[in-house]
C-alpha cells in the first residue's frame, strides 16, 4: 500500500479495522473471562476478576505506549528512506518496554497484596486476587509486547498481513 498515492479514506478504515478487530478480541476474552470465573468461583470470583481489571489495563496500555509510539517513529523514518533511524526507534522502543516491564514485574512481585488492595481488594477478595494474578504475572510480560509488535506490525504497510506472509512464507 502506497501511503502516499492511496485515498486516504482507504488507508484510515484499514488501519481502524485492524485496530478495532484487536481491541474487539482483547474485549471478548475478558467477557468470556468473566463468565467462567464467575460459575467456578461465584460473585467473589468476578469481584476479584474487577480488582484485577485496571492491572490488566495498565500492563495492556504499557505495551500500547511504547509500540504506538515507537512505531509511529519508524514509520516515520522509513517513509523518508532513513531504514538505519527506523531500525533504531525499533530497537529503542523494544528496549525501553523490556526495562519497564522487568521493573512493572518486580514491583508486582514485592508489593502483590498492596497493588491489589489499591484496587479495590479486601480481605475477601484478596485471596481469590492472588489466585487469579499468579498467572498473569508470569505471562504479563507476553501480553504487553503482543501489544508492541501488534503496533509495529500495522505500521509496516500492511495492518492485516504479516511479514512472513508478504515475503512468501504461508500461515501455518
Amino acid at each position: 500500500m502506497d501511503i502516499l498515492k492511496t485515498d486516504v479514506k482507504k488507508i484510515f478504515f484499514r488501519y481502524l479495522y485492524a485496530s478495532f478487530g484487536s481491541a474487539l478480541i482483547v474485549a471478548i476474552y475478558s467477557i468470556v473471562d468473566v463468565a467462567m470465573v464467575g460459575q467456578y468461583e461465584g460473585d467473589n470470583g468476578a469481584a476479584a476478576l474487577a480488582v484485577f481489571a485496571p492491572i490488566w489495563n495498565i500492563i495492556y496500555s504499557i505495551g500500547m505506549l511504547f509500540g504506538i509510539g515507537g512505531s509511529v517513529l519508524f514509520s516515520k523514518a522509513r517513509g523518508s528512506g532513513d531504514y538505519k533511524k527506523s531500525n533504531i526507534f525499533f530497537t529503542s522502543s523494544f528496549i525501553a518496554l523490556s526495562i519497564v516491564i522487568f521493573i512493572v514485574l518486580v514491583l508486582s512481585i514485592v508489593f502483590e497484596d498492596n497493588i491489589l488492595y489499591f484496587f479495590g481488594a479486601d480481605d475477601v477478595l484478596l485471596r481469590l486476587a492472588k489466585i487469579y494474578f499468579l498467572p498473569i504475572k508470569i505471562i504479563f510480560p507476553l501480553f504487553a509486547f503482543s501489544q508492541f509488535f501488534a503496533a509495529y506490525l500495522r505500521n509496516d504497510n500492511a495492518p492485516y498481513e504479516s511479514n512472513y506472509c508478504r515475503y512468501g512464507w504461508r500461515y501455518i
